[in-house]
């Protein structure tokens, strides 16, 4: 009994600190709250909610991203209570492990997650393994409750849950919903939650990339900042997301974050002339875009040095034929849109303090300039600027 005290304290008292959801996420989570994807994962659109409405899939038309969609809807969020702790007992349905312990065990310190104090998000169902397709420990970005909160993909749906989708540790839960009561056997059942789960070696959270030995809910979720705010803007395009807690869904201006004070006509929204975008956006290829970048600010996050993507899909890592394939001064190289050529004019932005992609930094050894992280090169073996 005093276990399930202590650990229930924990959940209610930790600071549910989320992140306004960034402009363009706003307008793409707007644009597939309905349903309306076209290729899921494994051909499968045949999963169910666990309460009655199936038709559920994880939809992969999107470049860098795949996220759970319905034929009208988004997911719901059930509870998940496994891993070290029962969530204080709080949860009927209680497995001691979750599906990626064996990474978990090596480097990062821990033996599995704990439900009640990291926040994952549970994809994929016992007949179909997503592991082709995102790969384990990566970024989960989830828009709940008009609210942004930074996830890991961290379990599976077992085979005993029939292909039941839409899941999230309690701690995640709690985040997003707090005054729903939610446990192990109470879940949110709305089907309006967005998880937005990123594709590519360079989305997973490694070992140095957050807390995983934190000890509260917040802190992990803090710790989560700094990676999660680079894989979005890298892979997802727009400004870093602000620190105000259920605030607008536009930037928090003190954080360095762009407004967008169109809805609907923000940054990744389609368009035919510079007349649909909001503020100062251009419209490029039918796409609301930001402006030219030879004047201002072009709207990156001063703190961290690293460039924006104004269109997302387009970002670097997404697939491509042409350099109009691709967001802003990025170039289309081996079919990928990639940084633009070092050999360029004074346009050339300085190299970026931070690496993305943990192992692949600056004195990694590589064999190709794929195996370096962000705008680093491969020279004599090694990741250089």
């Amino acid at each position: 009994m005093a276990a399930k005290s202590a650990v229930f304290a924990m959940l209610m008292a930790s600071s549910a600190m989320a992140w306004t959801v960034p402009s363009n996420v706003q307008t793409f989570y707007n644009n597939v709250k309905g349903g309306g994807c076209k290729s899921f994962a494994g051909g499968k659109n045949n999963l169910n909610d666990g309460h009655g409405h199936s038709g559920f899939g994880f939809c992969t038309d999107t470049a860098n991203v795949v996220y759970l969609s319905g034929q009208n809807s988004l997911g719901d969020m059930d509870v998940d209570c496994d891993g070290a702790h029962n969530c204080g007992g709080l949860s009927g349905d209680f497995q001691g492990g979750t599906s990626f312990d064996d990474i978990l065990s090596g480097s990062y310190g821990i033996k599995t997650l704990d439900a009640s104090i990291h926040q994952f998000s549970v994809l994929g169902t016992c007949h179909l393994d997503l592991q082709g397709t995102i790969q384990p420990l990566a970024f989960v970005a989830v828009v709940c409750n008009n609210q942004l909160f930074y996830s890991v993909w961290g379990d599976t749906n077992g085979c005993d849950d029939n292909e039941f989708t839409g899941e999230a540790s309690i701690s995640l839960a709690q985040m997003c919903f707090p005054s729903e009561g939610l446990n192990g056997n109470n879940g949110h059942e709305d089907r309006d939650v967005l998880y937005l789960a990123f594709t590519g070696s360079d989305a997973v959270v490694g070992p140095s990339n957050a807390n995983w030995k934190a000890t509260s809910p917040s802190d992990f979720q803090n710790s989560l900042k700094a990676f999660g705010d680079s894989i979005l803007t890298k892979k997802f395009g727009g400004s870093a997301p602000g620190g105000n807690p259920g605030g607008n869904p536009g930037g928090d201006p003190g954080s360095g974050g762009s407004t967008c004070s169109w809805a609907g006509h923000c940054a990744g929204a389609k368009c035919k002339s510079d007349d649909d975008c909001s503020d100062s956006l251009e419209c490029k290829s039918g796409v609301c875009s930001g402006g030219s970048t030879s004047g201002g600010n072009p709207g990156g996050d001063p703190g961290s040095g690293g460039s924006v993507c104004s269109w997302a899909g387009h970002c670097a890592g997404a697939k491509c034929k042409s350099n109009d394939d691709c967001a802003d001064d990025l170039e289309c190289k081996s079919g990928a849109c990639s940084g633009g050529s070092s050999s360029g004019g004074s346009n050339t932005p300085p190299p970026s303090s931070t690496c993305s992609w943990a192992g692949h930094c600056a004195g990694a050894s590589c064999k190709s300039d794929d195996d370096c992280s962000d705008s680093l090169a491969c020279k004599s073996g090694k990741c250089s600027a």
